[in-house]
C-alpha cells in the first residue's frame, strides 16, 4: 500500500459506500493504520492510498487507539468554529490555518461492522472533518482562494518537478 500524492486525480474521487465489511476491508484498514503511523499522520483516508472506498482511519495521538471509520456520515456540526494549522499526508510540507466547526456528530461502522454515533470536538473533530473531505474528493487547500492556494502549492509543485499555476 502506497500513498497517493497531489495532484493525482484519485484524490478527487467521491468514494463508494462499502457494502460488506469483510477481511479484505479489515486488512485495508490495518495497512492504512500502519502507513499513517509510519508517515507520522493522525488520519488517512482510502483515496490517499488509491482506494475508492468510504473508509478512513484516525489516531489522535501516539498513545491513542486507532479508530476505523467505515461509511461515515457527519450528521451535525457545531455553530462554533476554530482555526488550526492543517496539513495533509498527500501534500507533504504544505500547512495553513483553516476554520472548521469545533465539534461534529458522526455515524459510522467500525472494522467489525458495529454501528456508532459519536460526538467529537476539538482536534479529533478536525481530523474527522479533514478525512471526510477526502472521501468526497475535497482537499484542505480547496477551502482557500485560488491566489493563496497557488502560493501555498508553488514550493511543493516545484520540488516535485511539476508545473505550478
Amino acid at each position: 500500500m502506497e500513498m497517493v500524492f497531489y495532484p493525482n486525480d484519485l484524490l478527487r474521487v467521491k468514494t463508494k459506500q462499502i457494502e460488506n465489511i469483510d477481511d479484505k476491508i479489515r486488512d485495508y484498514a490495518k495497512k492504512m493504520i500502519e502507513l499513517m503511523d509510519i508517515s507520522g499522520g493522525v488520519g488517512l483516508a482510502a483515496p490517499q492510498v488509491g482506494l475508492d472506498l468510504a473508509l478512513f482511519v484516525v489516531r489522535e495521538n501516539k498513545m491513542a487507539r486507532p479508530l476505523v471509520f467505515i461509511n461515515p456520515s457527519i450528521i451535525e456540526t457545531s455553530y462554533e468554529f476554530s482555526s488550526y494549522k492543517e496539513g495533509c499526508l498527500s501534500i507533504p510540507g504544505v500547512y495553513y490555518d483553516l476554520m472548521r466547526p469545533k465539534a461534529v456528530v458522526i455515524n459510522f461502522h467500525d472494522e467489525n461492522g458495529k454501528s456508532f454515533t459519536i460526538e467529537n470536538s476539538d482536534f479529533l473533530a478536525r481530523i474527522i472533518q479533514h478525512e471526510m473531505d477526502h472521501l468526497n474528493g475535497v482537499l484542505f487547500i480547496d477551502y482557500y482562494e485560488e491566489k493563496l492556494k497557488n502560493k501555498l502549492l508553488k514550493p511543493y509543485m516545484r520540488e516535485r518537478g511539476l508545473k505550478a499555476k
